[in-house]
């Protein structure tokens, strides 16, 4: 793992050497900095910590979100951010520069996007857009080198909406289409990221055995069926004392990325989620072994919005100030006007299926072991699942299914 995340790295430092020149214009004051493989530590932190905090707001509910997706929009909004908004958008996301977190942040989309030289393998696409209003005075530097910007004219709300929506639905491919539901006329910015993967199984299920079975839910009664999809295959698989749970690995084929199916030793699955920080879910994963495992996963599509919630979330993980107007300090985008973020969004879908899964999401900030015996690994029951990226560290997508009522069938 360490060497194949040596090698990606250095492949990412070859073809991004470029970009520290843009950091030395832009951030003139501060030292440049190389792509670094512990940088994506601080991204991952993040990560699990929003999805933990997200599952304590959604409570006995079924969620799915990109950790990715929000911390990179609101790196969007770091880059434009100074004095005490910088600071604690630096705390929560992990970051220690602007220049450092320029290079990295352009190492890691290298790093995520999908390999023309394997078609066949899994899609990861990742845009980040920034959109201002064409009456801002922006600062050139920020504007023209960090963002894909685009000038809007807000006060046509809903032409501006249509503008953004349609840019989501295309990294998404349809997933998502309709992310913004109403932009008020004196919205002044809109941070946008959108992300999208498509990943086939290493090791496929079989449609014609896929069948209806019984979801439990607490304390052990019936909340009806869903089609679970089953298969017996070499998987990796092991038990973790610190996070109470056992966890699968199921691999995308020609892909460092694979998704890990946690099954908590109880029903207490939101107990489970809380003990999921990057310490324990590395361990769990480094005593995995390979054994012959009769694996059951039901099919499903999840789809989770969160407005208030994630709002409340972020300012739960110490970014109060950015959503505070008259203090919020965003003078690195633009001196010409007090600018704050008045609400923050997310949207995510994901669709588990016998041949792989596909997932998309959306992020606002918005002013307005073989031979022995086989082992059973049926998620019949809440469960967490996690899509990382090996290579990285990272989690992409993150999610916890609780009821069947919160899916719907494919």
């Amino acid at each position: 793992m360490a060497v194949m995340k040596f090698k990606v790295w250095t492949s990412a430092l070859m073809v991004l050497c470029a970009t520290l020149s843009h950091a030395n214009r832009c951030f003139p004051d501060e030292r440049p900095e190389f792509p670094s493989p512990t940088f994506a530590t601080g991204v991952e932190n993040f990560g699990l910590n929003i999805f933990k905090q997200m599952v304590l707001e959604k409570q006995g509910s079924s969620i799915f979100i990109s950790p990715y997706s929000l911390w990179s929009v609101l790196s969007l909004a770091y880059f434009g951010s100074e004095g005490r908004t910088r600071a604690q958008l630096e705390n929560a996301l992990g970051l220690s520069s602007k220049s450092g977190t320029f290079t990295n942040w352009n190492a890691l989309k290298f790093m995520l996007q999908d390999s023309p030289r394997s078609p066949s393998g899994a899609k990861f696409r990742s845009t980040n857009r920034a959109y201002f209003s064409d009456k801002l005075n922006l600062m050139r530097c920020l504007s023209s080198i960090l963002f894909d910007l685009r000038r809007v004219d807000f006060t046509d709300g809903n032409t501006a909406k249509n503008i953004i929506n349609h840019d989501v639905n295309i990294t998404t491919e349809g997933k998502i289409s309709n992310f913004i539901d109403f932009l008020p006329p004196n919205t002044q910015f809109a941070l946008i990221n959108a992300v999208y993967f498509k990943g086939l199984w290493s090791s496929p299920f079989n449609p014609s055995g896929t069948r209806q079975q019984e979801f439990l839910i607490p304390p052990g009664r019936s909340a009806g069926t869903v089609d679970m999809m089953v298969q017996q295959s070499m998987f990796n698989h092991g038990s973790s004392s610190a996070l109470g749970a056992t966890i699968l690995e199921l691999p995308y084929s020609n892909s460092s990325i694979s998704m890990y199916l946690i099954l908590p030793d109880t029903w207490d699955t939101d107990v489970v989620a809380q003990r999921l920080t990057r310490e324990n879910f590395q361990e769990a994963v480094s005593q995995m072994t390979k054994k012959l495992v009769d694996v059951g996963l039901p099919k499903f599509k999840l789809t989770t919005k969160v407005e208030d919630e994630l709002k409340s979330t972020l300012i739960n993980l110490g970014i109060k100030d950015l959503f505070v107007p008259g203090v919020a300090n965003l003078t690195a985008f633009t001196t010409s006007a007090a600018i704050n973020a008045d609400t923050a969004i997310h949207q995510a879908t994901v669709e588990i299926s016998e041949e792989g899964t596909v997932a998309a999401a959306a992020s606002g900030v918005i002013n307005t072991r073989f031979g022995g015996p086989v082992t059973s690994f049926f998620c019949n029951r809440p469960f967490l699942f996690l899509i990382n990226d090996k290579a990285t560290g990272i989690t992409l997508f993150a999610g916890k299914l609780m009821h069947p009522r919160d899916t719907e069938r494919l």
